[in-house]
Protein backbone atom coordinates (compact mmCIF):
# COMPACT_ATOMS: atom_id res chain seq x y z
CA UNK A 1 0.00 0.00 0.00
CA UNK A 2 1.44 3.22 -0.76
CA UNK A 3 0.35 6.65 -0.26
CA UNK A 4 1.57 9.57 -2.82
CA UNK A 5 0.36 12.76 -4.21
CA UNK A 6 -1.77 13.41 -6.50
CA UNK A 7 0.28 14.74 -8.90
CA UNK A 8 2.39 12.04 -9.12
CA UNK A 9 -0.48 9.58 -9.03
CA UNK A 10 -1.74 11.13 -12.17
CA UNK A 11 1.87 10.90 -13.93
CA UNK A 12 5.08 9.86 -12.88
CA UNK A 13 3.51 6.60 -10.85
CA UNK A 14 1.18 4.87 -13.39
CA UNK A 15 4.43 3.84 -16.09
CA UNK A 16 6.33 2.66 -12.76
CA UNK A 17 3.53 0.67 -11.65
CA UNK A 18 2.41 -0.98 -14.90
CA UNK A 19 6.82 -2.17 -15.12
CA UNK A 20 6.36 -3.42 -11.37
CA UNK A 21 3.23 -5.67 -12.34
CA UNK A 22 4.70 -6.59 -15.50
CA UNK A 23 7.81 -8.08 -13.08
CA UNK A 24 5.87 -9.22 -9.66
CA UNK A 25 2.48 -9.90 -11.14
CA UNK A 26 1.55 -11.59 -8.08
CA UNK A 27 1.95 -8.28 -5.77
CA UNK A 28 -1.54 -6.55 -5.67
CA UNK A 29 -0.81 -2.59 -4.87
CA UNK A 30 -3.10 -0.26 -3.24
CA UNK A 31 -2.64 3.02 -3.89
CA UNK A 32 -3.79 6.25 -1.51
CA UNK A 33 -3.54 9.70 -3.06
CA UNK A 34 -3.36 12.20 -0.24
CA UNK A 35 -2.29 15.69 0.14
CA UNK A 36 1.57 15.93 1.69
CA UNK A 37 0.90 16.12 5.54
CA UNK A 38 -1.86 12.71 5.05
CA UNK A 39 1.11 11.09 3.61
CA UNK A 40 4.14 11.38 6.46
CA UNK A 41 0.83 10.74 8.96
CA UNK A 42 0.38 7.65 7.25
CA UNK A 43 3.37 6.23 6.86
CA UNK A 44 4.17 7.03 10.37
CA UNK A 45 1.37 5.32 11.57
CA UNK A 46 1.98 2.30 9.82
CA UNK A 47 -1.40 2.29 7.56
CA UNK A 48 0.62 2.64 4.42
CA UNK A 49 4.10 0.56 3.58
CA UNK A 50 5.79 3.92 1.96
CA UNK A 51 5.02 7.16 0.88
CA UNK A 52 5.94 9.38 -2.23
CA UNK A 53 5.72 12.85 -1.18
CA UNK A 54 7.72 16.33 -0.58
CA UNK A 55 10.41 16.37 1.52
CA UNK A 56 9.75 19.87 2.66
CA UNK A 57 8.53 19.80 6.84
CA UNK A 58 9.56 16.18 7.23
CA UNK A 59 9.09 15.05 10.27
CA UNK A 60 10.88 13.18 12.84
CA UNK A 61 11.01 9.28 12.33
CA UNK A 62 10.82 9.20 8.26
CA UNK A 63 13.39 8.90 5.74
CA UNK A 64 13.38 10.03 2.47
CA UNK A 65 14.92 9.38 -0.88
CA UNK A 66 14.66 11.74 -3.59
CA UNK A 67 13.46 10.48 -7.09
CA UNK A 68 11.76 13.57 -8.51
CA UNK A 69 12.14 17.28 -9.11
CA UNK A 70 8.84 18.51 -10.11
CA UNK A 71 8.80 22.02 -10.87
CA UNK A 72 5.89 24.55 -10.57
CA UNK A 73 4.49 26.10 -13.14
CA UNK A 74 1.90 28.95 -14.64
CA UNK A 75 -1.23 27.01 -16.97
CA UNK A 76 -3.13 30.04 -18.76
CA UNK A 77 -5.71 29.65 -20.89
CA UNK A 78 -4.84 29.62 -25.03
CA UNK A 79 -6.54 33.12 -25.25
CA UNK A 80 -4.93 34.77 -22.57
CA UNK A 81 -2.40 37.34 -23.23
CA UNK A 82 0.47 35.88 -21.13
CA UNK A 83 0.50 32.83 -23.62
CA UNK A 84 2.98 35.11 -25.87
CA UNK A 85 5.61 34.93 -23.14
CA UNK A 86 7.81 32.16 -22.56
CA UNK A 87 8.73 32.79 -19.41
CA UNK A 88 7.03 34.54 -16.52
CA UNK A 89 7.84 36.02 -13.59
CA UNK A 90 6.21 36.15 -10.17
CA UNK A 91 5.55 40.00 -10.71
CA UNK A 92 3.69 39.13 -14.04
CA UNK A 93 1.62 36.59 -12.18
CA UNK A 94 0.86 38.93 -9.50
CA UNK A 95 -1.31 41.21 -11.33
CA UNK A 96 -3.59 37.92 -12.19
CA UNK A 97 -6.45 35.85 -10.50
CA UNK A 98 -5.32 33.05 -9.69
CA UNK A 99 -6.95 29.88 -9.20
CA UNK A 100 -5.56 27.94 -5.90
CA UNK A 101 -5.13 24.01 -4.64
CA UNK A 102 -7.00 23.58 -1.57
CA UNK A 103 -4.83 25.40 1.79
CA UNK A 104 -3.46 21.43 2.83
CA UNK A 105 -2.36 21.04 -0.48
CA UNK A 106 1.54 21.26 -0.20
CA UNK A 107 1.49 22.91 -4.04
CA UNK A 108 -0.43 25.76 -2.15
CA UNK A 109 1.88 25.92 0.71
CA UNK A 110 4.56 26.37 -1.72
CA UNK A 111 2.45 28.80 -3.70
CA UNK A 112 1.59 31.28 -0.73
CA UNK A 113 5.41 30.54 0.08
CA UNK A 114 6.76 32.12 -2.84
CA UNK A 115 4.71 34.83 -2.80
CA UNK A 116 4.94 35.67 0.95
CA UNK A 117 8.81 35.21 0.45
CA UNK A 118 9.17 38.13 -2.65
CA UNK A 119 6.28 40.58 -0.64
CA UNK A 120 4.02 40.38 -3.76
CA UNK A 121 0.28 40.01 -3.07
CA UNK A 122 -1.57 37.44 -4.58
CA UNK A 123 -4.62 37.88 -6.03
CA UNK A 124 -6.60 35.12 -5.09
CA UNK A 125 -9.40 34.15 -7.80
CA UNK A 126 -11.06 30.70 -7.05
CA UNK A 127 -10.02 27.73 -4.99
CA UNK A 128 -10.80 23.71 -5.40
CA UNK A 129 -9.84 20.78 -4.26
CA UNK A 130 -8.56 18.86 -6.82
CA UNK A 131 -5.82 19.91 -9.82
CA UNK A 132 -8.05 18.57 -12.55
CA UNK A 133 -10.56 20.91 -11.30
CA UNK A 134 -8.82 24.14 -10.91
CA UNK A 135 -7.09 23.05 -14.92
CA UNK A 136 -11.15 22.66 -15.84
CA UNK A 137 -11.84 26.57 -14.32
CA UNK A 138 -8.92 27.93 -15.99
CA UNK A 139 -9.88 26.31 -19.31
CA UNK A 140 -12.78 28.19 -18.98
CA UNK A 141 -10.80 31.80 -18.58
CA UNK A 142 -11.77 32.18 -14.70
CA UNK A 143 -7.91 32.85 -14.00
CA UNK A 144 -4.49 31.28 -14.22
CA UNK A 145 -2.64 28.88 -11.94
CA UNK A 146 -0.02 27.88 -10.58
CA UNK A 147 0.70 24.00 -10.64
CA UNK A 148 3.53 20.91 -10.44
CA UNK A 149 4.59 21.11 -14.30
CA UNK A 150 3.38 17.29 -14.25
CA UNK A 151 -0.27 18.47 -13.14
CA UNK A 152 -2.20 18.15 -16.50
CA UNK A 153 -3.23 15.39 -18.63
CA UNK A 154 -3.70 16.80 -21.49
CA UNK A 155 -2.74 20.80 -22.64
CA UNK A 156 -5.90 20.82 -24.56
CA UNK A 157 -7.39 24.43 -24.29
CA UNK A 158 -4.07 25.62 -21.81
CA UNK A 159 -0.54 26.85 -22.07
CA UNK A 160 2.22 25.95 -19.66
CA UNK A 161 4.69 28.59 -19.10
CA UNK A 162 8.01 28.59 -17.08
CA UNK A 163 8.19 30.56 -14.06
CA UNK A 164 11.50 32.29 -13.67
CA UNK A 165 11.90 31.77 -9.78
CA UNK A 166 14.20 29.63 -8.29
CA UNK A 167 11.73 28.71 -5.50
CA UNK A 168 9.95 26.72 -7.84
CA UNK A 169 11.60 23.82 -7.79
CA UNK A 170 10.05 20.82 -5.20
CA UNK A 171 11.69 17.98 -4.31
CA UNK A 172 9.54 14.28 -4.35
CA UNK A 173 11.09 11.20 -2.97
CA UNK A 174 10.13 7.81 -1.55
CA UNK A 175 9.26 8.08 2.51
CA UNK A 176 9.67 5.20 4.64
CA UNK A 177 9.58 4.80 8.69
CA UNK A 178 13.40 5.32 9.80
CA UNK A 179 15.37 1.97 10.92
CA UNK A 180 12.17 0.15 10.41
CA UNK A 181 12.48 -2.61 7.26
CA UNK A 182 9.75 -3.01 4.55
CA UNK A 183 8.14 -6.38 4.07
CA UNK A 184 9.88 -7.96 0.76
CA UNK A 185 7.00 -7.17 -1.42
CA UNK A 186 6.83 -3.15 -0.53
CA UNK A 187 10.78 -3.51 -0.51
CA UNK A 188 11.13 -4.77 -4.22
CA UNK A 189 8.29 -1.93 -5.01
CA UNK A 190 10.32 0.04 -3.46
CA UNK A 191 13.49 -0.43 -4.89
CA UNK A 192 11.63 -0.19 -8.63
CA UNK A 193 10.66 2.83 -8.03
CA UNK A 194 13.73 4.56 -6.66
CA UNK A 195 14.95 3.47 -9.76
CA UNK A 196 12.48 4.05 -12.39
CA UNK A 197 10.77 7.16 -11.26
CA UNK A 198 11.92 9.89 -14.01
CA UNK A 199 14.34 12.14 -11.99
CA UNK A 200 15.83 8.80 -9.84
CA UNK A 201 19.61 8.60 -9.84
CA UNK A 202 20.90 6.21 -12.80
CA UNK A 203 23.66 4.10 -11.49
Amino acid sequence: TIAALPSVCAGALPPALRLFRERFAGIEVRLHDLVAHRIHAQVRSGEVDFGIGVRARLSHGLAFVPVLNDRLCAFVPLAHPLTRFAKLSLEQLADQPIILTGRDSSVREQVDALFDETRLTMLAGMEANYMSTVLALVRQGLGISVLPESAADSLEGLKRITIDHPGVNREIGLISRSGQPLSPAAQRCFELLSEELPGAPQN
